[in-house]
This record gives C-alpha cells, structure tokens and sequence, in this order.
C-alpha cells in the first residue's frame, strides 16, 4: 500500500490525527532544519525554527485548504517565521567561528579536517570553497538569498517559490538572475586561487 501525500495527511491532521502530523514532521524535519541552517548558520536557531514552523502548522490546522503542495504551505510558514524574527531582534550581520559547524549535522570545522576521509588538502579545499561561497550568499540582499535558497537548495520550481514568496513569477526570475550575478561577480578569482 503506498503512503498518503502530505495533503492527505495533512487533512487527517485536521481531523485531529496526531499520527498523520508525525509522519509529516518526520518527513520535512531535516529539509526545514537544513533551511534555516542556511540562512543562521547555527543549528540550534535552525532546529528551534523548524520546531516553530511545525508547532503553526498543527495550531492552524483547521484552517488548512489543500490549494498548493504542502511543501509550499510549510515552506511560506517558515518565510513568514523569518521575517517576523528578523523584525523581533533586528538583521544582526552573521558571523561565522571555526568552531561553529559547518554543516547541519552539526561537525565543525576541526571534526571535517580531522576526518580520514579524502586528503586533507582536498578536504580542506572543499571546506574553504564552501566557506567563501557562504559569505558570497551572505552578502546578497535578503530577498535574493530567498529565492537562491528555496530554488537551488530545496530544487523548487520557480513558480513554486512565487507561491511561497508570494511575488509574481518574473520577480522570483530577476531575483534570480541578479542572484547569480551578483554571485558570479563576488566569486570571481577567489575560488581559482585556492586551485
């Protein structure tokens, strides 16, 4: 028997089924953490949002309407949630500390070197790439990394990230385009020195 879609759950958790809301928080739990991991890079702030984003979700259940994907629903939540914090505490600039993980299982910068995994100098090269290309994302204006992380690191479809942007699909576009530029022109000769 094949599992429900996530609407199908998700009108059985509007019914009142807290099974059908564990099984879509088990399935879109690592995707929302990983998210907002990449817009603080800090994981706890990331897994407390996430919690956030699930936590709407079941109190607003009753007036869910399956009129999108549940991605697009769950993904809107969690854009809304951003900006509500961002206004709460201010935009405060991100700093990153080697200590800090690296990634969103939570291994920092010595665990990755320290791993017996690829050479270190390839691993370490790895690692200063994805360092310089977060500050280069960084630096774009907050609307444009939207639209970056939704497409390129979710793979949703433009129209999809119109929908949880709500903005037109040419503005999710331009966005886009002057993403890709304004990275392109950052990037340019910093990741060939490390070649």
């Amino acid at each position: 028997m094949s599992e429900p879609g996530d609407a199908d759950l998700m009108l059985s958790v509007k019914g009142g089924d807290v099974r059908s809301f564990e099984i879509l928080v088990g399935r879109h739990q690592r995707p929302l953490i990983n998210y907002f991991f990449r817009m603080t890079w800090d994981r706890q702030a990331a897994e407390d949002m996430a919690q956030e984003v699930f936590m709407r979700i079941y109190n607003h259940a009753k007036d869910y309407e399956p009129q999108a994907k549940f991605t697009t629903y769950m993904y809107r939540v969690a854009r809304n949630l951003w900006i509500d914090r961002i206004r709460h505490e201010g935009h405060k600039p991100r700093t990153v500390s080697l200590d800090a993980p690296v990634d969103s299982e939570g291994d920092t910068f010595h665990d990755v070197v320290s791993n017996d995994s690829p050479a270190p100098d390839a691993r370490m090269d790895k690692e200063e790439r994805a360092v310089i290309v977060r500050r280069a994302i960084e630096e774009l204006p907050e609307e444009q990394q939207q639209v970056l992380l939704l497409a390129e690191s979710k793979g949703m479809k433009y129209q999809e990230v119109a929908e949880v942007l709500g903005i037109p699909l040419g503005t999710v576009k331009s966005r886009m385009h002057a993403a890709m530029q304004k990275l392109k022109d950052l990037l340019s000769g910093k990741l060939e020195n490390l070649q």
